[in-house]
């Protein structure tokens, strides 16, 4: 049995899931083992509810689950960030909780192949207050970032994995090795990689990266890069896909060790949009892509290959060429929300029959 925990978070959060938990609802309705917990208080929406971003009873529930499947954290409608600042620390607390330490986000690029990016979420630059010194406005800031050897082989074996299902594609390790010391270890553990695995991997500057994924026609399959450098260099691909829409997000704890707290948790990786809160005309490719994600990443699922039919229930939607609003020209006729997720359920009631 899968226990799954619902945080659906602020503003679009719980409308974005909407179609992914009816779906997982159908799933439990029809025998398959999965338990769906929630939803559970979290982020601004969370703070006004109990006066917490991240209560205990979320933590709990957490702590009961095998996954956790969110929506968005991030500003609410009516709630000011001088109200609620920081909501977004809630989930960097759930990585450090769990440590989910492995970010793997996968954009769905139309009209060609897939973009999968891995990367540290913890450690490196995204390290935790006793390395960082804030400042008063007269003293100086400091942020340290450290990488872990072990930790960097850890991104780099994902990463393989990943590029073993995508054969003759580019695989880009990034980093800044002209500048720092930490790069120069990462393209170290790039190496050594590339030659125990006997997949080619380039070698490639940040600021060069930046440039080929902007320039280049064709997108590399991976992009395996320390934490900061990943979480730009995804919204470039977005950016070339179309939408922020359109990336799914996991992060995960490569240990795998189910039965002792969440694992993993899958979220689209577009923010919470209160200014849509409602509107139910956000593009809910990436809650789907999550999903896909989430039923592959559990052993009892994944076997049932439930992924697969997401993936393609999803493609096939996309593909059939109406659009939500975000990737729609002016004129056209687009897709709403609820739209968009009947046909996908239609297209999984045939892909799954």
């Amino acid at each position: 049995m899968t226990t799954i925990a619902l945080l659906p978070g602020d503003g679009i959060g719980a409308e974005i899931l909407d179609g992914p938990i009816s779906y997982l609802r159908q799933l439990a309705r029809e025998g398959a083992p999965i338990e769906l917990t929630g939803p559970w208080p979290y982020g601004t929406t969370g703070w006004l509810q109990t006066g917490s971003t991240l209560p205990a009873e979320t933590i709990a529930a957490c702590r009961d689950a095998d996954v956790i499947l969110s929506g968005a954290v991030g500003t609410h409608p009516g709630v000011t960030a001088d109200e609620c600042p920081n909501p977004e620390a809630a989930l960097i607390e759930l990585r450090h909780l769990f440590d989910l330490r492995i970010s793997v986000r996968t954009v769905r690029v139309p009209g060609g192949e897939d973009v999968v990016i891995v990367r540290n979420i913890t450690g490196g630059a995204y390290a935790g207050p006793d390395r960082r010194v804030e400042s008063d406005g007269l003293n100086e800031a400091e942020d340290r970032i450290v990488l872990n050897p072990a930790r960097i082989q850890e991104v780099f074996d994902i990463a393989v994995e990943h590029a073993r299902t995508h054969p003759g594609r580019r695989v880009m390790s990034v980093d800044k090795a002209s500048v720092y010391a930490t790069s120069r270890l990462w393209r170290r553990i790039s190496r050594a990689t590339a030659a125990a695995t006997g997949l080619a991997i380039d070698d490639v500057n940040v600021d060069r990266a930046a440039y080929e994924l902007v320039k280049s026609d064709e997108l590399p399959a991976v992009i395996v890069t320390e934490g900061l450098f990943g979480d730009i260099l995804s919204d470039i691909v977005c950016a070339r896909a179309g939408s922020p829409a359109l990336c799914g997000s996991a992060t995960v704890n490569p240990d795998r060790d189910f039965g002792g707290g969440a694992t993993a948790l899958f979220e689209p990786a577009h923010g919470s949009s209160p200014h849509r809160t409602g509107s139910r005309r956000s593009n809910p490719t990436g809650a789907w892509l999550a999903l896909a994600d989430l039923l592959e990443w559990c052993p009892d699922l994944v076997t049932l290959g439930l992924h697969r039919a997401v993936r393609g229930a999803l493609d096939r939607v996309l593909d059939a060429g109406a659009p939500t609003y975000d990737l729609g020209r002016a004129g056209e006729t687009t897709l709403d929300l609820d739209e968009f997720n009947e046909r996908v359920l239609e297209a999984l009631a045939t892909v799954t029959a």
